[in-house]
C-alpha cells in the first residue's frame, strides 16, 4: 500500500515538473498573443487589426516585424477570423525563436481587398494606387517604425491566397520597405519585377492547387530570375492543393531564413 502511494506521488510530481518545464509557447494561443486594435485613417474610416509585440520591450531596442495578410475567407470586421488560418502555425514557430518578433495582422473588409483584382494571368497589370486595405496595412508598418519599436531594416511580409497576391502587390509598391517576403499561393505583376530583383523572396505553392493556379507563382519566380534576382527561392509541394500555408509556416527553416534577412547594407570590409 505504501509503495503504491509513493509511486502515485512520484508520478504526480513528474507530471508537475513536465508542466512547469514546458516551453512558454505551448501555453498561449494565437488569439491570446495577438491583441485586438482598431486603426482609423485620415478620412475617419476604421480598420480592425491584431498585433503581437514584446510585453516588456528593452529600452532603445528595435524588433523585427512581420506583416501577415490573410486570405479571402477571413475578410470582415470581427477582428478575429484573420488570425484563425495560417497564423497559428506561424506564431507557434515564432515563439520558439530566441528573439521576440512583432506581428501585425490587419483584417481587410469584404469588398475592400488587398488588391483590386487577382493576378491570374500574364496580362495582369497592378492598379496605380493601392486599395484602402493595402494602404492601411502599409501604414501600420510605417507607424511601427516611427514609434521606434520596429527595426526598419527587418520588416517582413507574408500572405496566403488572397494575402499572397497582396504580399506581391505590397513589395511591388513599396520596393524598399521590406527586407524579405514569403508569398503563398499568390501572384503579381510580372512587368514590375525589376525593382525587386534584389529582394529575398521565398515563394510557396501547391502543384495541384485548384483555387489559384500554380502558374501564378511560377510566372513570378521565372520573371524574377530573368531580371537577375539570385535571392528568390521557390518551393512547390507535389500532390498538394491550396492550403499549403501550415506546411510552409511550420517549417523552422523557413522562419529562420526570414528573420536572417536584413535590409541594411554591410560595410565593404565585411565578408560574413
Amino acid at each position: 500500500m505504501f509503495k503504491e502511494m509513493w509511486y502515485k506521488l512520484i508520478m504526480k510530481l513528474a507530471a508537475l515538473f513536465l508542466v512547469l518545464a514546458a516551453p512558454a509557447w505551448a501555453q498561449f494561443s494565437a488569439e491570446e498573443m495577438l491583441k485586438p486594435y482598431v486603426y482609423t485613417n485620415e478620412t475617419g474610416e476604421t480598420f480592425a487589426y491584431r498585433m503581437s509585440a514584446p510585453q516588456f520591450p528593452v529600452a532603445g531596442k528595435k524588433y523585427p516585424l512581420i506583416l501577415f495578410l490573410h486570405g479571402s475567407g477571413e475578410c470582415g470586421a470581427d477582428n478575429l477570423r484573420q488570425i484563425k488560418v495560417g497564423l497559428p502555425s506561424l506564431m507557434a514557430v515564432l515563439l520558439k525563436q530566441p528573439e521576440p518578433v512583432i506581428v501585425l495582422a490587419p483584417q481587410c473588409q469584404s469588398g475592400n481587398w488587398w488588391i483590386q483584382k487577382l493576378a491570374r494571368d500574364a496580362n495582369y497589370a497592378a492598379a496605380k494606387v493601392p486599395t484602402g486595405s493595402m494602404e492601411v496595412a502599409l501604414s501600420l508598418c510605417h507607424n511601427m517604425v516611427a514609434s521606434g519599436l520596429a527595426d526598419p531594416d527587418r520588416l517582413y511580409i507574408t500572405g496566403l491566397s488572397l494575402g499572397g497576391f497582396g504580399a506581391w502587390d505590397a513589395i511591388q509598391r513599396e520596393t524598399t520597405l521590406f527586407a524579405a517576403a514569403i508569398p503563398i499561393c499568390g501572384g503579381g505583376d510580372i512587368r514590375r519585377v525589376q525593382p525587386i530583383k534584389k529582394l529575398p523572396i521565398w515563394v510557396f505553392h501547391g502543384r495541384d492547387d485548384k483555387n489559384v493556379s500554380v502558374d501564378c507563382s511560377r510566372r513570378m519566380v521565372e520573371s524574377l530570375k530573368l531580371a537577375g534576382n539570385r535571392s528568390v527561392r521557390y518551393t512547390e509541394y507535389e500532390h498538394a492543393a491550396h492550403d499549403v500555408w501550415d506546411r510552409a509556416y511550420s517549417d523552422p527553416e523557413v522562419i529562420v531564413w526570414l528573420l536572417k534577412q536584413n535590409r541594411a547594407e554591410k560595410p565593404w570590409w565585411r565578408f560574413w
